[in-house]
C-alpha cells in the first residue's frame, strides 16, 4: 500500500470527499479497493467514483452516503495498493534541475522523501554542495519539464535563506 493523499474536506451532500494528493502519487480508479487510515483506526473502502482537478481528487466511496458520514472521514489518510506500471514508469524529480523565475539555478534533486503529506525536495547546490529544501507545492511550481529534467519555480522571500 502507499499513501495517496489525505481527506481535507466534504463536497456536496452525497458524501463526496476532497482528497489532497501526494505529489507523484497515481489516483485510484473507481472499483479499486482502499484504505483510510487515521491513528485510531484502518477502514477498507470501495472507490465508487472519481475525478481529477488541480492535486485534488473528488472521491465517492461504497458506504459513504451522506455528510455525516463524510465528515467521520476527514483527516483520514488515503492509502492504495501502487499500480505496479506506473510506479515502475515515475522516476519522480530525480535529476532536475531547479531554477527560480530569475534564471538562477539552486540546484539538482537529490532526494525526494515520500513519508508525509508535507512533501519536500532536496536540491543539491553543485556549486556549494548545501542542501536546500524546498517544499513540493503546486503553487511553487511555474514550469516542469520533464523531457528537459527542468523544474522552475517561484519561491517565497528567505526560503532559500532559511536552509542556511
Amino acid at each position: 500500500m502507499v499513501l495517496i493523499g489525505k481527506i481535507t474536506r466534504t463536497r456536496g451532500n452525497k458524501g463526496e470527499l476532497i482528497v489532497s494528493l501526494a505529489p507523484g502519487a497515481a489516483a485510484p480508479r473507481a472499483g479499486s479497493k482502499v484504505e483510510l487510515r487515521s491513528s485510531r483506526r484502518v477502514q477498507p473502502y470501495t472507490v465508487e467514483g472519481i475525478s481529477l482537478s488541480a492535486g485534488e481528487a473528488v472521491l465517492a466511496l461504497g458506504g459513504v452516503d451522506g455528510i455525516p458520514d463524510a465528515l467521520r472521514l476527514v483527516g483520514c489518510e488515503l492509502w492504495a495498493g501502487a499500480p505496479q506500471a506506473v510506479a515502475a514508469d515515475d522516476p519522480g524529480l530525480l535529476g532536475f534541475r531547479v531554477f527560480d523565475r530569475q534564471g538562477e539555478c539552486w540546484g539538482t534533486v537529490t532526494s525526494q522523501p515520500r513519508f508525509s503529506l508535507n512533501q519536500v525536495l532536496e536540491v543539491t547546490d553543485e556549486g556549494s554542495g548545501r542542501t536546500i529544501l524546498v517544499p513540493w507545492h503546486e503553487e511553487l511550481v511555474v514550469r516542469l519539464d520533464r523531457a528537459s529534467g527542468i523544474l522552475v519555480i517561484d519561491p517565497p522571500p528567505g526560503l532559500r535563506e532559511l536552509n542556511r
